[in-house]
């Protein structure tokens, strides 16, 4: 489950204290020191009543016109440029007596979708009563990725962000279904970015039936993969079978196996090449080969 951090009594600070404070000494979601550091900070900003209205009010009165655009949705503002290894946002949770929830449906806002996420992030309630998230937890070491796959969500409760609140969700592990707050709310994010995200899978799940109902944000190297062999197929088919055979990443092997896979013609072409790579593999990257095979 995503886990509670209780910051305990804070003074407010602005944006620009938050975020020297943060570049000063990072976000690294691996050290428990790290992430109380950076909990207490994001729960210091939390307790600043004013900033983001006046952030909002500004903004409107230069036309929304911000350099570099607003990035992810009319849900969501960024707080401030992205820093190496992190950034923040505001996201903004309609209730059912908004009409935007109406005209858009709970879906645009993943009400009702159980997701993981294939990054760090803590976030603390700001304003309004905060929405409730069904909280289950997985072990990622024991996913395989595929679509139908049943997987043992262990849940772990309700919770409901409120104001103060600050939680720390965890990339691959900690699995919520949110709901829609009982009027219009707004918590603050602390994100942590690293390159690995991209080589990373998340994954949308189905409650009812414990499985992978779909892949919501997939891994970069499969439609790089894909692209290249189409593309430059005697230049990319070198690298590729380089990469299936000794990358360090395992994620980035099985882009290269499933393109060098789907590139072959014949259904048994197809499954001599998995089953050759399966041999050479252990771990998650002999079962990802195995259920391929078994599509």
């Amino acid at each position: 489950m995503a886990i509670s951090i209780a910051t305990g009594p804070v003074e407010p600070c602005t944006l620009e204290e938050c975020q020297a404070a943060l570049e000063e000494s990072g976000f690294e979601p691996a050290d428990p020191a790290s992430v109380g550091h950076a909990a207490r900070w994001l729960a210091r900003l939390a307790a600043n009543r004013t900033f983001l209205g006046d952030m909002a009010l500004a903004e409107l009165q230069r036309g929304c016109r911000r350099v570099g655009g607003q990035g992810y949705s009319p849900q969501v503002m960024m707080l401030g440029a992205a820093r190496p290894g992190w950034f923040m946002r505001a996201n903004i949770w309609p209730s059912p007596q908004e009409s935007m929830l109406h005209s858009s449906g709970e879906e645009a806002f993943v009400y009702g979708l159980a997701h993981d996420h294939n990054f760090d992030f803590l976030t603390v309630g700001y304003h309004g009563p905060g929405y409730a998230s069904d909280h289950y937890e997985v072990d990622p070491e024991t996913v395989t990725g595929k679509v139908g796959e049943r997987v043992d969500l262990d849940f772990k409760g309700r919770a409901v962000l409120t104001p103060g609140t600050v939680m720390h969700y965890r990339a691959r592990r900690d699995v919520h279904c949110q709901y829609p707050p009982e009027s219009l709310s707004v918590s603050l994010n602390l994100m942590h970015s690293a390159a690995a995200q991209r080589w990373t899978d998340q994954f949308q799940y189905d409650l009812d039936t414990g499985t992978i109902l779909r892949v919501l944000t997939g891994c970069n190297g499969d439609t790089l993969a894909r692209l290249a062999l189409m593309l430059a197929p005697g230049d990319s088919r070198p690298l590729l079978e380089s990469m299936a055979s000794d990358h360090h990443l395992p994620r980035l092997r099985w882009s290269a196996i499933r393109a060098l896979a789907l590139a072959e013609p014949a259904r048994e072409d197809r499954i001599a090449l998995l089953e050759r790579q399966m041999w050479r593999s252990s771990g998650w990257l002999t079962r990802r080969c195995l259920a391929a095979i078994s599509d």
